[in-house]
């Protein structure tokens, strides 16, 4: 098998424990190097699984205390929205949150990619014209640590430079400033269907 697929393997172990018993929910899983250790793989490899077992619903990180086995149907579909201007911030966490999505917002690429560290999101909110570290760069990164990461590009420059770069990389969607609430909304619904 390709190595960029190992960790797609390493999960599907991880969430047979989890349905198998040998977890169940709530008890915690060893810590993130043991359980690659156990699984033969590198760590990075790991948090790939890891991400994507979060995003499915099989694993709740909690920051400081572990990693915990669940399953999937007990928590909200998560989100972060990622733009350095407060009223679109403010716009997107308030419509997710009417349909009871979990969100975090950040004003930059490098808060984004902090928060990244110990958690996933079934969907990112990523504005391509960010002050600092560019929507496009901060794309790539998150990339990097998790290809199959969703994506949701908003921007009011579709035919910019930074866009045919995003475009190679196939983003999960792609949401054109001024929003329109119903394309929003079946964005969100693509996504909870995933999540679920």
């Amino acid at each position: 098998m390709k190595s960029k697929f190992r960790y797609m393997t390493v999960a599907d172990a991880i969430r047979q424990e989890i349905l198998g018993g040998v977890y169940s929910a709530g008890d915690r899983l060893p810590p993130q190097h043991d359980l690659a250790k156990e699984h033969h793989v590198a760590f990075n490899t790991l948090k790939n699984a890891l991400n994507q077992l979060s995003r499915e619903g099989y694993i709740i990180r909690r920051v400081g205390n572990g990693t915990f086995a669940a399953l999937p149907g007990n928590r909200p579909p998560s989100a972060l929205v990622v733009d350095d201007d407060a009223s679109i911030r403010a716009v997107l966490t308030g419509v997710l949150q009417t349909r009871d999505w979990k969100t975090v917002a950040v004003d930059s690429g490098e808060a984004a990619l902090a928060e990244l560290v110990d958690q996933s999101f079934d969907l990112i909110f990523l504005d391509l014209m960010l002050t600092g570290m560019s929507g496009a760069r901060t794309f790539k990164k998150i990339r990097r640590k998790d290809a199959s990461a969703q994506v949701v590009i908003i921007t009011g420059s579709p035919d910019s430079k930074n866009m045919d770069e995003i475009l190679k990389s196939e983003p999960f969607a792609i949401m054109l400033k001024p929003f329109d609430l119903g394309r929003l909304r079946a964005i969100l619904d693509e996504g909870n269907l995933r999540a679920a």
